[in-house]
């Protein structure tokens, strides 16, 4: 139980500041949308996309190699060297790119968008790069030492800086793109000092070791072609939507993606706490089958789906009033697409909650075929549902892939690592919840008939039932996660 409770601490608190990071965002929409047109949004995003896929690449594998070995290395010293160890490789790494984005901006610029007047914006979207990649680092070293606190902290110096950054350049100075980024790029910068000085600088021993530097490039090298193959599967539709569409379906793309972050809410809040928790538990159990550890998992993934999927049913169930009422009339075509992401978010984290059998027992490579498999589907479909669909297409073939990139994950994990526990229940409820959130803004935009906001809460009331109507949590489960989550508060 103590796990438990040590799980609801760190999610709610890590929770907290995932929320005020990512209502910033929601902060900006109402200004942003009034001063970017829908094709702004589809540079900002095409940007994005471009530099995730050169952070895929240059990673090394890095992050994952330094969250699996942080928890191996048996001393205070050693754990320090490899955090020191692991900056400098990515320090080193970035660079690269770095310079890239300086030297070829008006290449890059006009190769993206026919233009060279983003010239500019994309030299800053280098050292953007450049200074996102270390500020990841800083984060894990949180969430490693477990504070949440601190993060937290550092998080509303974020959710402080940047809205006001993102007014001043954007709304007051009518800078554009290029106020957008810069405005993200300053927040980053004043950020990742803060950090540093603030907790960061003390937990590296600034001993280079080959020791360790070998062991993670070992081991996060295969998960290089993993992180190539989530790319193809993630982001890779903004290209297709460059070639056969605009920038402009490209912008409400992003809008959907932007109003479907609380349930990224959640993903990173129980990312960054069950991680931790999972891997010390793994590590200490003594008993060879894991029983605690394979009860912990279960019981996280029912938890989560019941959270997230009543979350993602309120948002659809409501979007068409929500973007309505924060954006504009260029923007509300978007909400077709929120459904299809939302639960591309919960069936893509279920799989980082039931198919990590193989990271527990250190086996990366097979993430590689796995995310080929999906990826390859994603590529494939979305050379005829983006032309014919559009954003809404891509998000499609997002989802679909994602439901094959859980669905193969969760059962080669069973045969590494098994876990008596229900399949179809869950994955029945999903359905269910998606069928439900993707009628309302089909009916309400296709159909051109809104819908009373009686209606919605009181669909959204009966639908609250469904988790315990598939048995996927229980009324004694539900009780004590609360109870467990209050007095964490009250502490």
């Amino acid at each position: 139980m103590s796990n438990i409770r040590s799980l609801g601490k760190d999610t709610l608190i890590y929770g907290i500041g995932s929320v005020i990071q990512k209502v910033i965002g929601f902060v900006l929409v109402p200004f942003y949308t009034r001063a970017l047109l829908p094709a702004d949004y589809g540079v900002l995003d095409t940007l994005a996309t471009v530099t995730f896929f050169v952070a895929t690449i240059f990673g090394l594998g890095i992050p994952g190699a330094t969250s699996r070995y942080f928890f191996i290395a048996e001393t205070e010293d050693e754990k320090k060297k490899l955090l020191y160890t692991s900056a400098i490789l990515r320090l080193f790494s970035f660079s690269i790119p770095l310079l890239v984005f300086i030297i070829f901006s008006s290449q890059i610029s006009y190769l993206l968008f026919k233009t060279e007047q983003y010239s500019l914006v994309v030299l800053l979207t280098g050292f953007l790069l450049y200074f996102s990649t270390q500020q990841d680092i800083q984060s894990n070293i949180f969430r490693f030492y477990r504070e949440p606190l601190k993060f937290n902290l550092v998080t509303i110096l974020r959710a402080v800086i940047f809205p006001l950054t993102g007014i001043l350049f954007v709304v007051i100075l009518q800078w554009g793109v290029l106020g957008a980024t810069l405005a993200t790029l300053v927040t980053a910068v004043i950020t990742l000092t803060f950090a540093y000085f603030y907790f960061v600088r003390n937990k590296y021993i600034r001993e280079f070791s080959w020791h360790w530097a070998k062991k993670m490039l070992k081991f996060g090298f295969p998960l290089i072609f993993a992180s190539i193959l989530t790319w193809v599967n993630s982001a890779s539709d903004r290209l297709f939507l460059l070639h056969y569409r605009d920038l402009s379906q490209i912008g409400l793309y992003s809008i959907a993606g932007t109003f479907s972050q609380p349930v990224q809410f959640i993903n990173m809040a129980l990312s960054m706490s069950s991680m931790v928790i999972l891997m010390s538990l793994y590590s200490e159990e003594k008993a060879v089958d894991k029983p605690e550890t394979k009860a912990l998992l279960t019981k996280i993934w029912h938890v989560y789906l019941s959270i997230s999927i009543t979350l993602a049913l309120f948002i659809s169930i409501f979007s068409y009033d929500i973007v309505k009422i924060l954006t504009t009339a260029n923007y509300l075509d978007s909400i077709l697409a929120m459904p299809f992401l939302l639960f591309s978010q919960i069936i893509y984290f279920s799989t980082d909650l039931t198919g990590n059998g193989m990271t527990l027992k250190e086996q990366s490579k097979p993430y590689v075929l796995i995310m080929f498999i999906a990826a390859g589907t994603n590529f494939g479909l979305n050379f005829y549902f983006v032309p014919e669909f559009g954003f809404v297409g891509a998000a499609i073939t997002t989802i679909i892939s994602n439901i094959l990139y859980f669905s193969v994950a969760y059962f080669w994990s069973q045969k590494v690592f098994y876990i008596n526990r229900s399949f179809f229940k869950p994955v029945f409820y999903f359905l269910s919840g998606l069928l439900i959130a993707a009628f309302f803004p089909f009916y309400e935009l296709k159909i051109g008939v809104h819908i009373s906001l009686f209606i919605k809460f009181a669909v959204l009331i009966s639908i609250m039932i469904l988790p315990f109507v598939f048995n996927i949590i229980d009324i004694r489960t539900f009780k004590d996660f609360i109870t467990e989550i209050k007095q964490k508060i009250k502490r």
